[in-house]
């Protein structure tokens, strides 16, 4: 056993991809690191017993705290926790002194950029051009692609309303506004505050001044004035009792007809039904959604095929040097552990993220 409380020596690894330059980034921080490549792979007790830190996703395999006896906390790669939050070792009640870290802020850069591609590709109507050059091979008339318009929408003067305004949406917010949009914040707080766990420098709004107003998720009427006034929402939640299906047949009802709603958070935080219906009635303009409920969406499912929808599979996130930056948060989390200091993107049970 360390002789100092505050020393980690056993790094155990579980399901992600694991570089050899990775390794010798973390051998500066660990004595021993025990890769075990794929979750069907079986850990052993000792190996779980020995760990001082888990880098990974150990979701049902660990049945009680009693089965990691020196474990101090999980380093997980994704930002949201809510399987882990759901599994054994977690339901235990001496799991209490365990910290979860998420990897909130690893999506900083790739999710924002796949939001202004595909809100701009909605714009465009770049689906039906696609379709028409690529599959029918020929060439489509303005009047075909825009209708009545005159031409396409341009971000430019739109109001955008980000609906969570987390690292993900601190970063859309900071390209959305250079393209020109006005931004509107919506969250449980309602209130203006500082951007807190991994931050990459140059990137995202870190004292959240670029919302010109900010509503209350949790306040009806003011959610209510957030969605009328959006030209364009951007989800970015994370499942909770809270954001489950927020956006349902009650609230879509408040949205304008030409809104163009993106959801890259979780698929529950969408009644789907409500979502359909105000598709096939017109009103709201259109969707992207990288994320479903059901996930994943069933083959012929009604949501596919649309010339107003674009459906991509929950992989908007995954840019290269992904696990390059979860290794970063991992070793800062390492270095704030041993000086004793609080570790970054620390999941709260209470709130579930």
């Amino acid at each position: 056993m360390p002789t100092d409380p505050n020393q980690l020596s056993n790094l155990l690894i579980i399901g992600v991809p694991f570089s050899e330059a990775a390794r010798e980034r973390l051998s500066a921080h660990f004595t021993t690191i025990t890769y075990i490549g794929s979750t069907d792979t079986p850990v052993t007790d000792e190996q779980y017993a020995k760990a001082d830190v888990i880098y990974g996703y150990p979701i049902n395999t660990i049945q009680s705290a009693s089965h990691v006896p020196r474990l101090k906390f999980i380093q997980l790669t994704s930002a949201g926790s809510e399987l882990v939050l759901a599994s054994p070792l977690l339901k235990d009640p001496d799991s209490k002194h365990l910290t979860i870290c998420s990897a909130s802020g690893v999506h900083t850069t790739a999710i924002p950029q796949h939001f202004i591609a595909t809100t701009l590709a909605l714009f465009h109507h770049l689906q039906e051009q696609i379709v028409t050059s690529y599959v029918e091979k020929r060439w489509g008339s303005r009047t075909e692609m825009l209708g009545e318009q005159f031409g396409h929408r341009e971000l430019c003067s739109q109001t955008v309303g980000f609906l969570g305004y987390g690292h993900i949406g601190r970063e859309a917010a900071r390209l959305a506004k250079a393209f020109g949009a006005n931004i509107i914040a919506a969250t449980s707080s309602g209130t203006k505050r500082p951007q807190d766990g991994y931050i990459i420098p140059g990137f995202g709004d870190p004292d959240g001044s670029i919302p010109s107003a900010w509503y209350s998720t949790t306040d009806p009427s003011s959610l209510a004035t957030f969605l009328s006034q959006s030209d364009v929402i951007l989800m970015s939640l994370p499942s909770t009792p809270s954001t489950y299906k927020i956006l349902n047949a009650k609230t879509i009802a408040h949205l304008k007809n030409s809104a163009i709603v993106v959801n890259v958070g979780r698929g529950d935080a969408i009644d789907t039904d409500a979502l359909v219906a105000a598709l096939d009635e017109g009103r709201i303009a259109g969707a992207s959604l990288d994320v479903t409920d059901p996930e994943p969406l069933p083959d012929r499912h009604t949501l596919y095929g649309r010339k107003n929808v674009i459906i991509t599979p929950h992989l908007c996130g995954f840019a290269a040097g992904y696990y390059d930056r979860v290794v970063d948060i991992l070793i800062v989390n390492v270095q704030c552990y041993q000086e004793g200091k609080s570790l970054l993107n620390v999941v709260s049970r209470e709130r579930g993220y």
